[in-house]
């Protein structure tokens, strides 16, 4: 098992052992659950600046833990598929090599987020609580194949590399179970291979356009998710108010 995913896998377990017991008399718990649907692209050497470029369908699942109305937990699994082309003038073609050089392949994705709100959401005792806007960041790992040279052939290896998912929505609270939502997010990847299929390339994908020095800020290739999602209560519990006795 790879490093990096069991560094993921003990934050994750850490996480909601935490989320169990901070809890615990809380004057709101809600544990929330629903399919989050999109589109999904990438950003790399093939695709450094455009946004919703070469967009692909995402779908995926979330679990959200409410401790109170300005902090949230969240769980989240993905899978989306990216895909770029390089530009036919601007980087350094290999000997032999030819372009265009184009790829495409399915990512997977799993995070442990925390959603701060920037209004009271959803507070028991507040009936116009029922919009926010948030801002959402935390720890993941992305699932994909990587493509290894072997005696002028080719290897895909299943490999789990850390990421950075941050971003953005807004929510609603439609009724009593069922919140609506709507959010772009980043997964800033620890890894440069995303767009590298196969063997043979006609560009060196670590070094496209034949810069002199690379950075590990600038070289690591982004997903970006849109979606909306459909978060229904599974667990709710709402002491009630005893003020005034």
């Amino acid at each position: 098992m790879n490093k990096n995913f069991r560094y993921g896998i003990i934050f994750f377990i850490l996480l909601l052992i935490n989320i169990f017991f901070s809890s615990v008399g809380n004057s709101q718990t809600k544990l929330e659950a629903g399919p989050l649907l999109g589109i999904s692209w990438y950003n790399g050497d093939l695709n450094p600046q455009r946004q919703f470029y070469r967009i692909h369908p995402s779908a995926g699942i979330i679990l959200r833990y409410s401790l109170n109305d300005r902090i949230a937990f969240r769980a989240g699994a993905s899978v989306a598929r990216i895909s770029g082309a390089y530009p036919l003038t601007g980087v350094v073609i290999k000997e032999n090599g030819s372009l265009p050089y184009k790829f495409s392949q399915n990512v997977g994705d799993f995070s442990t987020m925390i959603e701060i709100n920037f209004f009271s959401f959803d507070h028991p005792f507040n009936k116009k609580s029922d919009f926010t806007p948030f801002v959402t960041f935390g720890l993941g790992s992305v699932f994909y194949k990587r493509y290894l040279p072997e005696n002028g052939n080719h290897s895909e290896k299943p490999l789990f590399v850390l990421s950075l998912p941050f971003g953005g929505g807004v929510k609603w609270k439609v009724s009593d179970r069922l919140r609506l939502g709507l959010e772009w997010t980043y997964r800033k990847t620890f890894a440069d291979d995303l767009d590298v299929v196969g063997t043979g390339n006609p560009v060196d994908a670590s070094n496209p356009f034949g810069f002199d020095k690379t950075t590990s800020v600038h070289n690591n290739d982004w997903i970006s998710v849109v979606g909306v999602s459909a978060a229904f209560s599974i667990i709710s519990s709402r002491n009630k108010c005893h003020a005034g006795f």
